[in-house]
């Protein structure tokens, strides 16, 4: 078994990373380029990215998507925005319910994950997008942000 360079490992989890997150997450990422570490499983995979010792992307094995955390949650460019009433119950770990979104930021799809922001732009949690914009735009009803990462 031959292990591959840090630079070719780097170089394939940014590429997956721009394609899922957009291209704000590499600008930081290349800013902060000698502060990021790969971290691998026993086989040889890459497991987590870290910067400065801090966990910002960690991966889920059983598909090898790059899952942010509240670390990375800023950097990403698809978020909904919450109503002021949410903002305790979301940054406590709760998921997002469709009646308190305000804002939908781009065109994400069911089952990406997002961050999800109060009005002012502080990132309150990190999850996995459940309905379309169009169903929270249009049905107000349900669970549209299942959260997996919260500030608290």
């Amino acid at each position: 078994m031959s292990i591959l360079p840090r630079e070719i490992h780097l170089e394939t989890v940014m590429g997956k990373l721009s394609y899922l997150y957009g291209r704000n997450i590499i600008k930081y990422l290349k800013e902060n380029i000698d502060k990021v570490r790969l971290r691998f499983t026993s086989t040889g995979r890459v497991r987590d990215l870290l910067i400065e010792d801090k966990l910002y992307f960690t991966l889920r094995m059983n598909d090898g998507y790059l899952l942010p955390t509240i670390n990375s949650a800023q950097h990403i460019e698809t978020y909904v925005t919450v109503s002021d009433d949410a903002v305790p119950f979301v940054s406590s770990g709760r998921s997002v319910i469709a009646k308190s979104i305000i804002n939908v930021s781009g065109e994400p799809y069911p089952g990406e994950e997002i961050s999800v922001k109060d009005r002012s732009g502080k990132v309150l949690a990190v999850g996995r997008l459940l309905l379309s914009p169009d169903e929270i735009r249009s049905v107000k009803r349900g669970i549209a942000v299942k959260v997996r990462d919260h500030v608290k």
